[in-house]
């Protein structure tokens, strides 16, 4: 018989944790603290959760339990936006690029886009991020070789009809929300 038939494999991490009393613990207390950030940052308003959120919601949003459930109850958003940016060129031509949003599987890895698009066009404190976006896109534009002039943000939407109605949505209609001269 061989020293390697007789060598046992190095248990991993996993299994160190699993197997020690300190590891047992550390794995209870991490889902403890999971489980009670997601309550606190799920409960309605309250003292309680006002006090508790600052720190619970820098977890959440570390690892990704910072989802809002306003959109299932009790009044769900009816309106639904996308975010287009409008770039005028410097020989007058227009090119149009919604936000980067993706289809399939890349979604789940690129949902970030639709969450800034989103803030960019519904957050309490959006008007700061108009500018920054507008030139990242008139960036983008040069780093094309191409010369932009002029970048306008625009909001597209459609308001969700109850169930049972006629047309699943009204039509969708288009507003300029913002411009900002970027010549090159």
């Amino acid at each position: 018989m061989s020293t390697q038939d007789t060598e046992v494999a190095e248990p991993d991490l996993q299994e160190k944790l699993e197997s020690s009393t300190g590891g047992r613990i550390a794995i209870s207390v991490l889902i403890v603290v999971l489980l009670g950030t997601a309550a606190i940052v799920n409960m309605p308003e309250s003292i309680t959760k006002n006090a508790l959120a600052p720190v619970a919601g820098r977890v959440a949003n570390v690892v990704g339990l910072d989802q809002g459930w306003a959109v299932y109850a009790p009044a769900p958003r009816r309106v639904s936006n996308y975010l287009e940016a409008r770039v005028l060129d410097r020989d007058g031509t227009t090119t149009v690029l919604p936000a980067p949003i993706t289809a399939g599987l890349s979604e789940y890895w690129d949902y970030r886009w639709q969450r800034y698009a989103d803030t960019v066009l519904n957050g309490p404190d959006n008007k700061p991020r108009w500018a920054p976006y507008a030139r990242w896109v008139a960036d983008g534009e040069r780093a094309r070789g191409r010369h932009p002039v002029v970048v306008t943000l625009v909001n597209i939407s459609a308001e969700s009809q109850p169930p049972g109605s006629l047309a699943p949505r009204t039509p969708w209609a288009e507003r300029p929300f913002f411009s900002i001269g970027v010549g090159s």
